[in-house]
């Protein structure tokens, strides 16, 4: 697991057995973690898509997930985190382009997203797949923080994925 192009990591759909990873890479990534039954519910929901970035290899090690929810209307990232010592190699940019061609296949027009004002390489990631701002929310987060909300029409995005 050594380059973002590495044939031995693959997206699959995350499953219960996952969650311990999951969560710990979540208490790691954000202020405000997500708790077990969070996810539990989410991995319940007939719209809910999850999906992991695991190794080949032994299919155990959870380098990634991505949680997001599939509707008519357009599809709306939930969360996703790469775990920190799995960072910089384009394994963000996988977990986002395999939401992007489910949408683009499932023919929804638009994803939306909410991130913290903080988050500066969350954004850069989503800016660099064609993410704009489209307005804020403010104290949108319990500790006050303001919430950018980003979209991008899929026809636009559909470039991105490869």
């Amino acid at each position: 697991m050594s380059t973002q192009s590495d044939p031995h990591i693959s997206l699959r759909p995350a499953t219960s057995d996952d969650l311990k990873q999951i969560l710990s890479i979540e208490v790691q990534s954000y202020p405000e973690p997500w708790k077990i039954d969070h996810f539990e519910s989410e991995l319940e929901r007939p719209y809910t898509r999850a999906l992991v970035l695991t190794d080949d290899e032994t299919d155990t090690i959870v380098v990634g997930y991505i949680i997001y929810w599939i509707q008519a209307e357009g599809v709306s990232l939930l969360n996703l985190a790469v775990d920190p010592k799995w960072r910089g190699f384009g394994f963000g940019m996988k977990l986002m382009q395999a939401m992007i061609k489910e949408a683009v296949n499932e023919d929804i027009s638009r994803i939306v997203l909410e991130v913290r004002e903080s988050n500066q390489t969350a954004i850069t990631l989503y800016e660099s797949i064609g993410f704009k701002v489209t307005h804020k929310r403010k104290s949108f987060y319990s500790n006050g923080e303001t919430a950018l909300v980003m979209e991008i029409k899929t026809s636009e995005a559909s470039s991105t994925v490869q």
